[in-house]
């Protein structure tokens, strides 16, 4: 297996403690493990890690560290309020059914007016990322 500096890899295959690319005019592996060594299994187990060196700078064993986790884009925070009114859309259907169908209690209102609170509050959300996103686009 060879290692790049960004932490990509390759399975050497025939050669398995040889850097194949040596010597060609392309990018070079940082390290090189053996593909059936147990430190090859860690690396590729594992989606986040940080090398652990000798002195010489060989690659002796990993740390798994955890994923960063990503600020959700406004795209995607656009999406994810858009499936909440949809959500609250459909458990909207029944109490409004027993409305229309005169068979309504108190609690089918009750339901449908904390809904409507909630998608008041996504509403009110979409617009201030709708607002965020014009003043970045036009910013």
């Amino acid at each position: 297996m060879i290692i790049f500096e960004n932490h990509t890899y390759q399975i050497t295959g025939g050669c398995p403690n040889k850097n194949y690319l040596e010597g060609l005019n392309c990018e070079q592996p940082k390290w090189v493990v053996d593909d059936n060594s147990e430190l090859a299994r860690k690396i590729l187990s594992s989606a986040c890690w940080k090398p652990v060196e000798d002195e010489k700078g060989n690659l002796i064993d990993i740390v798994i560290v955890d994923v960063p986790e990503h600020e959700p884009t406004a795209e995607e925070k656009t999406g994810e309020l858009k499936a909440q009114l949809d959500e609250i859309d459909r458990l909207a259907i029944r109490p409004l059914r027993a409305i229309a169908a005169g068979t309504a209690t108190d609690e089918d209102r009750e339901t449908l007016a904390e809904l409507e609170k909630q998608a008041e509050e996504i509403r009110m959300e979409l617009a201030e990322l709708s607002e965020e996103k014009a003043v970045v686009n036009n910013g």
